[in-house]
């Protein structure tokens, strides 16, 4: 994975920054108004849906199937897929827990976000999540990124302009985005120690109007760290803002709790 090299910028709401790239210097002016402008194309309404087409990766495994994609602002994320048109598996995010149900082999695992390693080791919770599949910027620890906004560093280099986070101690959050439209083209999760293997990236394309506002309607997820690399590639179309479903999944009685990798192994069998 190609790294994006760390912005170190003491900038605040009312300093001017130099930044050059190349021969070029641009020079960014009231960060915190170019924040607020990225934080203006965040969505208003509390519900999105979509047919989605999925592909998943895990490790040298691979599949792609159809399915759905249902959130609920600050409640959940439900990312169900089908083979044949009927559901195989659905992937559930909470502020709670994680939860992958395997209807095909009649399984399932739900842990913490402390369990999921390539989740903990980006200190990533449902909100940070929530705000990646939302394609909105985010402040680990902060479910309000707009009352934060004077903790982002900007550069300016063309037609992209870089947000980034490096208060955390181990970690260095970037966010890319088109500087003439402000929208979020990609987010990058890195540790500080260039030795650590633990990384998530987190891609947008084919923005579409949705509520007023643009989304993207292709979103790629990269996690880097655990046993096994896991890449998640998300294609939406028919958005909605329909709030008529069951925002959390009962796990049938007969079914039988494995690890992640047992699950993700059974699944790949399916095409």
């Amino acid at each position: 994975m190609a790294v994006m090299a760390v912005v170190l910028l003491g900038a605040c709401s009312s300093s001017k920054t130099a930044v050059k790239s190349g021969n070029t210097t641009k020079e960014v002016s009231n960060t915190e108004a170019y924040v607020k402008k990225v934080t203006d194309n965040f969505q208003t309404a509390q519900y999105i849906t979509a047919k989605a087409s999925v592909e998943l990766k895990n490790g040298t495994k691979s599949f792609s199937l159809g399915g759905n994609l249902k959130m609920k602002r600050d409640d959940v994320i439900q990312l169900s897929m089908t083979f044949l048109g009927m559901e195989v598996a659905r992937l559930e995010f909470t502020p709670d827990h994680v939860l992958l149900v395997d209807r095909f082999n009649k399984q399932y695992v739900q842990a913490t976000y402390s369990d999921a390693s390539f989740l903990k080791s980006a200190s990533l919770d449902f909100y940070v999540l929530q705000s990646m599949f939302w394609n909105e910027i985010f402040v680990p620890g902060t479910h309000n990124v707009k009352s934060a906004l004077k903790g982002f560093n900007v550069a300016s280099s063309g037609e992209h302009t870089l947000l980034s986070l490096t208060s955390s101690p181990k970690l260095d959050y970037e966010f890319l985005t088109q500087t003439s439209s402000a929208l979020l083209d990609r987010v990058t999760v890195n540790p500080k120690d260039i030795t650590a293997k633990e990384s998530l990236v987190c891609k947008y394309g084919d923005f579409v109007n949705f509520d007023g506002k643009q989304f993207p309607s292709q979103i790629s997820l990269e996690a880097k760290g655990g046993k096994h690399d896991i890449n998640m590639t998300i294609g939406l179309s028919r958005l909605s803002d329909n709030a008529k479903w069951e925002t959390r999944t009962k796990v049938p009685s007969g079914y039988k709790q494995r690890s992640i990798d047992e699950v993700m192994r059974k699944l790949s069998t399916i095409q």
